[in-house]
């Protein structure tokens, strides 16, 4: 904060929930700005649609309610630009520069992101066509944001001559409609900008289209049988892709452990074994009742006999994670850490693979302080989703000998559909 900003009117003051953050302080963005342009939209025209023009005159209303309104349209396909632009670098097509900082011209803007979306996804082709007729009529009327701002133009030509009436009703109608299928295009955009980031995609193929092509594919184990050769052919012709492209997707879909299970083949996890693993929930399960996994307990009030009994827990736990520092070593407990870690990154692979990196360095470290890792497995035996975020994690990425193996020990199938359902829907492959 710059201290030395003397302004009276624009600082902070009371009450401190008047105080909006700004600058630096809390790093507002592009959508930031197009969602509070939008908010006060909203506000203007359900004030003057409740008032029904009694103390609030539509006729001078609607100047700042239209302009506001553009404005944030402007905002949201402006970020737009900017991230087709930035899927395009990542993909690797060369697309031509937007020049954001000069250009208000919704309709220079808007052909730029329906013109390049479909050279950098196919996701985003529905996004721009159930948005196009919204954009089209408000860039017909005021293009470059001069028509709701001044009573006339440059050379003195006065706005809105053609058209003389706007009802503020229509216009709460049409916005709303328009608001969703913007959120909706700018969240399909951030998803595609962090799944560009990682990197599996091929010249034409997305890592959606990747995922598909594995489901399509027979299993790996039967490759080498005579029907493959025209299963190969089939693929290639309805991907379009060329012998060379359809190698490099087949060898990027046995290395990634989500693509790799479609095809029946598990790809391993460094330090991760089915007997350390059962260790580890071995210990879990003396100091949790494992029968809450099965059936979770409703919330209730904590009484001071459980706060008695919690402390008393905390001594158990002590113990036995002094004793599982002698049953597995840090860098079997680097691959548990990573995969109950992994349930609140993003759903790739690649992601899993970061975290587990993470945990393998602070394995050298226990390796170095016996006492530190004895202290980080007492903690573990106190965390409660323990049983969730694991299987949440061998499901995800195809770890099938593990995952069933927990299924059998501990008895706890009668509750599959529920501990498996977000890793399943993570996995399903979008109609």
């Amino acid at each position: 904060m710059n201290l030395s900003f003397a302004n009276k009117t624009f600082i902070g003051g009371e009450p401190t929930w008047a105080n909006a953050c700004v600058g630096d302080n809390g790093a507002p963005g592009a959508i930031d700005y197009a969602e509070g342009f939008a908010s006060a939209a909203n506000a203007l025209l359900d004030s003057a649609i409740a008032d029904e023009g009694i103390s609030l005159p539509v006729d001078t209303l609607v100047y700042p309610v239209c302009f506001t309104m553009r404005h944030a349209i402007e905002l949201f396909l402006k970020k737009f630009a900017d991230d087709v632009a930035e899927i395009g670098t990542l993909r690797g097509v060369a697309l031509p520069a937007f020049n954001r900082a000069a250009s208000h011209d919704l309709n220079l803007i808007w052909a730029y992101v329906k013109t390049h979306t479909l050279e950098t996804d196919e996701r985003l082709v529905d996004h721009v066509r159930k948005l196009d007729e919204y954009i089209t009529d408000i860039a017909d009327m005021d293009a470059t944001g001069q028509v709701f701002r001044y009573p006339s133009d440059v050379d003195n030509k006065k706005h809105l001559t053609n058209i003389g009436i706007i009802n503020f009703v229509v216009l709460k109608s049409r916005f709303n409609q328009i608001q969703p299928l913007l959120k909706g295009l700018n969240r399909t955009m951030d998803d595609l900008v962090e799944e560009y980031r990682w990197g599996t995609f091929t010249t034409t193929l997305s890592r959606l289209q990747l995922r598909k092509l594995a489901s399509e594919l027979p299993a790996r184990s039967r490759w080498g049988e005579a029907f493959f050769a025209q299963v190969r052919d089939d693929l290639k012709a309805k991907y379009k892709v060329s012998g060379r492209e359809f190698s490099r997707a087949i060898q990027l879909i046995q290395r990634r452990h989500e693509m790799a299970a479609c095809i029946g083949v598990q790809v391993p996890i460094p330090g991760l074994s089915v007997a350390a693993l059962e260790r580890f929930l071995d210990k879990w399960c003396a100091a949790n009742d494992l029968q809450l996994v099965i059936n979770p307990p409703p919330p209730r009030v904590v009484s001071a006999a459980d706060i008695e009994e919690a402390l008393r827990a905390d001594l158990h736990r002590q113990e036995l994670g002094k004793a599982l520092s002698a049953e597995i070593d840090p860098d079997e407990y680097a691959a548990i850490k990573a995969l109950l870690y992994f349930e609140r990154e993003a759903p790739v692979s690649e992601a899993f693979e970061r975290v587990l990196a993470i945990y393998q360095r602070e394995a050298g470290d226990y390796k170095a302080n016996r006492a530190a890792f004895q202290h980080s497995l007492k903690e573990m035996m106190g965390k409660i989703r323990i049983f969730e975020r694991i299987l949440y994690a061998l499901d995800f990425l195809g770890q099938t000998e593990a995952l069933e193996a927990i299924f059998q020990r501990y008895g706890i199938e009668p509750a599959r559909g529920r501990l498996l359902e977000k890793s399943t829907l993570r996995k399903s492959l979008p109609a």
